[in-house]
């Protein structure tokens, strides 16, 4: 029997997928999927950021039809990955991961990120090409292109990334040189997961014509990335007084504990979602809502990948980076601070203190609020 070494389905030392589901044979399989190149991409942190990289992968296909494509990146980001038809193998920098970027030779490796480890590693990788950065050997990085050198110079210049006007997908792909126009990222929740969710909306608020969730969810790096409690039940109280059946899921990651609970407390008749939910659910609970309040964070980037309509609520961090796909807003209030990238604001009135509940529930035009008006209806 010839066994087709160079299909995208083919695992080695172990049978591929559809011959453990039907027991079909190599040679007689209609599944063959030839590749004609290797390629790795290298994106390690955050997660928000590793899931909005994979809008990259729509063009990188169109162009490489028959490729195989391996994904290196932290052990916390490969669930976000996992399903991906597009990602052929993921490797976890917690695992083994140097023997293969040491034996393995690729066509084209891409290294979108100016970190000193994410630029090692595409120095380190045998590659015919390479877009991104790679380490300067001197415990710095070098970039490949000019795109790269641009993205470089905004991470090392305030200045410079506070006049940045252009989109994380449009650098990603100047970076990558990929063809516009800029793709969504990708995650599908599980039907499980979806079940799950629907439960959490219907059972816990029997009735609700508009489902809503709110993820207070902000990361530990910028103090001012999360909203302030008070907002969250007063923009609740705006959202029934035009919805009145309105479930509103409260969720966020294990950090918001606390304060979740402090405002699931508050008779503020928020629905608990939960702070410990795995990433296959929480982005269930984000794709079953007519739309998303969020800071910028893992949770405006997933609700650009399962299609949710979003509000996102921007601070410390550049709103201008964020790609919005006709059918998000990105919020900040008007100070000339924003963006300023502090881990802790030095002000008495801060950018979080002046984006009140009106000022957000204003911005709702069409785009997020005809979309829960029509699924209330």
């Amino acid at each position: 029997m010839n066994v087709h070494t160079d299909c995208r389905h083919y695992r080695a030392s172990v049978p591929c997928s559809f011959h453990k589901r039907t027991g079909i044979r190599c040679d007689q399989c209609t599944e063959h999927a030839p590749i004609d190149e290797r390629i790795l991409i290298v994106k390690l942190d955050a997660m928000g950021d590793v899931l909005r990289t994979t809008a990259c992968l729509e063009p990188l296909k169109r162009l490489h039809p028959r490729s195989h494509v391996t994904w290196i990146t932290r052990a916390n980001a490969v669930p976000l990955l996992a399903g991906n038809p597009l990602v052929d193998r993921i490797l976890a920098v917690e695992s083994n991961y140097l023997e293969f970027v040491h034996a393995e030779a690729f066509d084209l490796a891409l290294g979108p990120d100016a970190d000193p480890l994410s630029a090692a590693i595409m120095l380190l990788a045998h590659a015919r090409e390479k877009r991104g950065f790679v380490s300067d050997r001197r415990g710095g990085v070098a970039p490949l292109n000019a795109a790269a050198e641009s993205w470089w110079r905004m991470g090392v210049d305030d200045v410079l990334k506070k006049q940045n006007r252009r989109t994380y997908g449009q650098w990603l792909y100047d970076i990558c040189e990929l063809p516009p126009p800029i793709a969504r990222p990708w995650f599908r929740p599980s039907d499980a997961a979806l079940h799950a969710a629907a439960r959490v909306y219907g059972d816990r608020a029997a009735g609700a014509g508009a489902r809503v969730c709110f993820n207070t969810g902000a990361g530990p790096r910028w103090q001012e990335k999360r909203w302030k409690p008070r907002y969250y039940a007063e923009l609740a109280a705006l959202v029934r007084d035009r919805w009145p059946d309105a479930a509103i899921a409260l969720v966020g990651g294990p950090a918001e504990r606390a304060f979740n609970a402090a405002l699931l407390a508050s008779n503020a008749g928020f629905v608990d979602g939960g702070t410990a939910n795995t990433v296959d659910a929480f982005a269930a609970l984000i794709a079953s809502a007519d739309w998303c309040l969020t800071p910028d964070s893992l949770g405006y980037h997933m609700a650009c990948a399962v299609g949710t309509p979003a509000l996102c609520l921007v601070g410390p961090t550049s709103p201008w980076e964020l790609d919005c796909y006709g059918t998000n807003r990105v919020l900040h209030a008007g100070l000339e601070c924003i963006a300023c990238y502090l881990a802790t604001c030095p002000l008495s009135t801060t950018c979080m203190d002046a984006l009140t509940a009106r000022h957000v529930w204003r911005a709702m035009d069409g785009s997020t609020a005809a979309a829960a008006g029509q699924r209330a209806r």
